[in-house]
Order: structure tokens, then sequence, then C-alpha cells
């Protein structure tokens, strides 16, 4: 019976095994040797024209393309598939680089040649973690470029070490962006030392070397040390004109502009600075183009030359928006999304191709069964039997297995689902809360410079009589002044919340070091408490203050943590002053400031004898754009802010009131904590 078993899955092995061979075969013989070169040719064109003339990049991947599908070369159709991912990524149009990137590696994947499919996937996967890295989702990046470096890591083709520097490269961008330079350094010199082992590396990887040096010149510029960055720009410029990179060329200009900016040496600061901005546009660069032009207005700023500063800050909006307005980002998470749902369905589909297998093969072993059965039946009725009833259980435990599987499957999904369902929910919550919040202020600004137009025209009338009424001129001049003051309140508002999400996104950016985070605590609850006699002189409070003295140093990002408390501080003072405002008196505002050293943490707690916080809202006090204040007196972002800045130290806010009675942030940060 054994035997008989083995022969029936052989033989199903065998036929499935022959159907893939022929589909190959059948493949081969269809592409002659000129029709592949000619597609191989092309694509190699496109590959080439790619870091330099995008336009001409674009023009040889689509007839490569067309030539591949004619013939039906399927891996020369995904490489050009790729190659056109590559050229829509340099010009800065994302979303369509990660739609190409992924129809080339469904392509791929399909294509069902084994010496090249390893190879292919290898590329793929690094130019879609580069594509996330240009986007600034570094985890998604890292995750790609490492799925990479694993196929790579199990191949010793030729190709396959251009591969892996390509991908050390992409890594040490990422930790760099990132801010973990440490192992930005590791990979960057690791692409560097690979490329430089002798001089056939150094004339076969000439491209990349450059590359590599770019990164550890902004690497080193970053970390301080800018006669280092500056050797490694200059080392990098010269392969780029080698190369014809202006890409490359670009990025290391900004770079010395940079250095020099650090070094007060202006001209040659602004001489580098436009030239990079020059190439950028001349290559269609946006993200260098973006890059410089926010350089260049910090520059002119610094200067007080704001009509220059304007016209760059122009000049970067409109690329900014080209590269990262919502619709771009939302088409690009769309894609990402469609993307992981494809993969979902491959994994699905893949579950349920085994499935039937099994299911044929626990047919065929019952058909087996059954037959002895039946021999065994003539001889022995009572062995016929046992076997029988043995056979039927073997079955129920096949049938509920399966059930249970299927069970635990559906529930994966769902459980993915609702992951899936609450990210999209946040990330609209967060959209809706952003254009809420300026479009107030916006309206603001748009209803006053109406007024002062009509207001103007007016006094323009007014001015064109004969019999002139200086009074209302007067009258019709102050009008428009405070209209223009409104007019900037409102506009500073707006300043307000843009700068609010740009330290949302940056919270956690800076270096640590030690720091005295009592004397820090004390510091700013003293400015926080004159702020707010600045407001109202007539405002008191008594503040206590119990900081446990064993806390020591602890290594922190000082300017972050201030922040948090002076976040925590006002909050806390606003608090009280409107509880006292509405007891008229008959109330006395309390706030207390404590610190304790614990076992491996150190903890902070801001007390108030405010009104709380009500049990209904307690839950969204940490999210953006969320505030119980009125309008125009907070942006919402504080409690946010502080959120994430606690959590990048690798600690924990949170939050504990009594509706009428008081509210009580508790901070906790690691006692030692790593730079």
């Amino acid at each position: 019976m054994r035997i008989l078993l083995w022969i029936i899955l052989g033989a199903l092995f065998f036929c499935q095994g022959c159907q893939q061979q022929n589909v190959v075969r059948r493949h081969n013989t269809e592409i002659t040797a000129s029709d592949s070169d000619r597609a191989t040719d092309l694509w190699y064109q496109a590959e080439l024209n790619v870091a330099h003339k995008p336009d001409s990049a674009m023009v040889y991947a689509q007839e490569g393309l067309a030539e591949a599908r004619r013939i039906g070369y399927t891996e020369r159709e995904g490489l050009c598939m790729l190659t056109i991912a590559k050229v829509f990524m340099s010009i800065g149009n994302y979303s369509k680089a990660l739609e190409t990137s992924y129809k080339s590696l469904a392509i791929i994947q399909g294509s069902g040649f084994k010496s090249v499919h390893e190879s292919d996937l290898a590329i793929n996967f690094y130019v879609i973690g580069e594509i996330f890295g240009d986007q600034g989702d570094y985890r998604d990046a890292l995750f790609n470029n490492f799925k990479a470096r694993s196929i790579v890591e199990k191949t010793t083709e030729v190709d396959d070490e251009k591969s892996m520097i390509k991908i050390l490269l992409n890594v040490g961008y990422d930790y760099e962006q990132m801010n973990r330079l440490d192992s930005a350094v590791f990979f960057a010199e690791s692409c560097y030392q690979l490329c430089n082992r002798d001089d056939t590396t150094r004339g076969l990887y000439s491209f990349f070397i450059g590359k590599a040096a770019n990164l550890l010149g902004d690497i080193y510029s970053r970390i301080g040390k800018f006669n280092r960055a500056t050797q490694f720009y200059n080392l990098g410029i010269g392969y780029a004109i080698a190369k014809t990179d202006n890409l490359s060329y670009s990025n290391a200009l900004l770079g010395i502009a940079k250095v020099y900016a650090t070094e007060t040496l202006s001209d040659s600061c602004l001489y580098y600075a436009k030239e990079s901005l020059k190439l950028a546009q001349s290559g269609n660069f946006r993200l260098e183009v973006l890059n410089a032009s926010n350089f260049l207005t910090d520059f002119y700023k610094q200067k007080r030359e704001y009509d220059s500063a304007f016209a760059y800050q122009q000049l970067s909006i409109t690329t900014k928006d080209s590269l990262f307005g919502l619709q771009k980002i939302m088409e690009f998470q769309n894609i990402s999304f469609s993307e992981k749902m494809r993969e979902q369905e491959l994994k699905d589909a893949e579950v349920r191709y085994r499935n039937r297998l099994s299911i044929y093969i626990l047919i065929g072993a019952v058909v087996i069964f059954l037959v002895i059965a039946a021999m065994l039946w003539r001889n022995n009725g009572l062995k016929q039997k046992a076997n029988a009833l043995l056979n039927q259980q073997k079955l129920q435990i096949e049938i509920q297995k399966g059930k249970v599987e299927e069970a635990l499957q559906t529930l994966q999904a769902t459980q993915e689902q609702l992951v899936h369902a609450e990210k999209m929910a946040s990330l609209g919550q967060l959209t809706a809360g952003i254009a809420h919040e300026i479009q107030n202020p916006l309206n603001f600004v748009n209803n006053f410079s109406e007024v002062n137009n009509d207001l103007i025209k007016e006094l323009r009338a007014e001015k064109s009589k004969a019999e002139r009424d200086l009074q209302n001129e007067n009258d019709l001049l102050d009008n428009i002044q405070e209209n223009l003051g409104k007019i900037m309140h409102h506009g500073r508002r707006a300043e307000i919340i843009v700068k609010g999400m740009l330290q949302h996104s940056r919270a956690g950016s800076g270096l640590k070091e030690d720091a005295d985070v009592n004397a820090l605590a004390n510091e700013y609850l003293r400015l926080a408490y004159r702020n707010q006699l600045a407001k109202d002189s007539t405002f008191n409070a008594t503040l206590n203050t119990d900081f446990d003295s064993a806390i020591g140093l602890v290594k922190i990002i000082p300017q972050d943590i201030a922040r948090v408390f002076l976040n925590l501080y006002n909050n806390a003072l606003y608090a009280v002053a409107e509880k006292k405002m509405h007891l008229k008196g008959k109330y006395e505002p309390v706030i207390s400031v404590t610190s304790r050293k614990l076992a491996d943490h150190v903890q902070f707690t801001v007390k108030d004898n405010g009104e709380g916080i009500p049990k209904k809202i307690i839950d969204k006090v940490f999210q953006p754009f969320f505030t119980t204040k009125p309008p125009g007196q907070g942006t919402g972002l504080g409690l946010s802010i502080s959120y994430e800045m606690v959590k990048a130290h690798g600690g924990e806010l949170k939050v504990d009131t009594r509706e009428g009675e008081y509210t009580e942030f508790t901070v906790v940060l690691p006692a030692k904590n790593g730079a």
C-alpha cells in the first residue's frame, strides 16, 4: 500500500514539473537571438542614461519594454519596467515609481526562470527600498533593502556584487536620514571599501564610489567633521564629473555649500548652492531642487535679503507640492496598500493550492484504503469492519483539522484588515485636523484682504473728489491698518500651526547629552510662570517643587525635554487660571512638580488643582490638533509633540485626572539612555 501511494504522489509532481518545463522550453524556442539582443541593448542604453538624461532613459526603456513584450521576453520586460520606475524616481514621481516597481516585481515573480529570478528579485526589492527611503518611510525602506541583501548573500554571481554595493549604499542613506549615524557610517564605509578593494573594482564601480563619497560627506558634515566631509565631497564631484552623474554632482555641490555655511564663507556657500540648484533643474531632479531651494531660502533669510528668500521659497513650495502633496501621498499609500493586498492574495492562492493538493492526496488515500478494505472483506469480515471504522475516524480528524486551519486563517486575515482600517482612520483624522486648523486663519486672511481691497477702492474714490473729506480718509486708513493687523495675526496663527506640524515630524531628531533634568524642570517652571504673569499681572499661584537629588545626570536631548516640560507647565497654568476666573477669588491655584529616582527610570510629575479633564475626552488628549482651548489659543499639538518626544527617548507620558479636582501628567525616562 505504501508503494502504491508513493507512486501516485510521484506521478502528480512529475506531471506538474513537466508542465513547468514545457512552458520554459516553449518560451525559449520562441525568442530569437537578434530579437533578444535588441531588447537587451535598449534596456542597457536606458540604464546608462537614468542618472543624467532621464528623458532619454525613459524613451529607451519604453522601446525596450515594447520589444520585450512583442517577442514574449519576460525577463527583459520586467527589467525594462524596473528601469522606467528608476526614471520616475529620479524626477520625483514616487507614486508612479512605486506602481511601476510593483508591476516589474509581479512580472519577475511570474517569469519561472530560476537562473535570473533571484538576482532580478533582489534588484526589484532594493529599488522599492530606495523609493520608500526618499518618501521618508525608512522602516519599509530597510525592510525591502534587507530582503534584497538576504537574496544577494545566497548567490555568487558577479552582478550580485554590484547589487550588494547598491544595497549597502541605500541602507547607509536610510540610517543617515534616521539620525543613526553610527550605523550609517558602517554601511557607507562598507560600500566604499567594497568598491575600492583594488584597481579592478575601482574601475568597475567608479559610479558608486562617487555616491558613497557623497554619503560619507553628508554623515561627517552632520557629525561636525567638516574637513573630512569636504574631502569626500570633492572626491564625489570628481567621480560624478567623470561618469556624467549630474544627480550625484548636484548633491555634492550642495553638501560643500552647507559646509561653507558653517564656516561663514558666504560667497563660496552661495556659489555652490546655486550651481547645485542649476544642475538639479537641468536634469529635472525634483528632490535635489527641493533641497537646494530650501537651503537658499534659509541663506537669504539669514542675510535679510527677503526678496531673494521669497523667490526661492516659492520654488521650494512648488517643488514640494509636486513631490509630497496630499494627493501624491494618498496615491503613494494607495499603491503601497494595493501591493500588500496583492501579496496577501498570492499567499492565499498558495494556501488554497496546497489545500487542494492535500484534498487530492486524501481522496487518493481513501480510494486505496477502500480497495484494500474490499479485498480484505472477502477473507475477514470483522477485520474489514475495523478498518472501515479506522478510516472514518481518520477522515473526521482531517476534516476537523481543515476546519480549524481555515478558521485560524480567517481570523488572521480579519485581524490584518482591522489593523489596516485603524491606520487609515488615523491618517484620515490627522488630515482632517490639519485642514480644519489651517482653514480658519486662511478664511480670516482672505476675508480681511477682500475688505481692505474695498476700503482701498473707497479711499481712492474719496481722494479723487474735488472736496476731500480728510477725516473720512483717515478713518479709512485706520480701518485698513486695523485689518492688516488682523491679517498678520491670523497669518502668524497659520505659521504657528505649520511650525507645530514640522516640530511634530522632527520630534527626537537632536543628539543626546548628559543633562541635569531637575535643573531643567525647575528652570522652565519659573519661565512658564513669568510668561503667565506677563499675560495677566493679577495672576498668582503657589508653586510646590520636590526634586530628588539622587537623579543626577540623565542622557537626553535637552531642548526636546525642555519643550515637554514647558508644554505641561503652560497647560497647568492655563487650567488653574481658567478655574480661578470662573470661581472669582474663591480658589487658590496650586501647581506641584516632583521628581523621583526609580530602579532604572526617573519620574517627573506635574500636577495642578484645575478643573481636570472630562472622561469622554481623556483618550484624545495626545491626538494631534485636539484641544479644549478656545479658537486661536491653542494648536492642539503641544501634548502630541510631547508624547512623541518622550516616546523617542524610550520613555512614557501618562495622564491621571479627576474632573473638577486635578490633572496630573507623569513623564517617565530611562535613567541610562544611549545617544
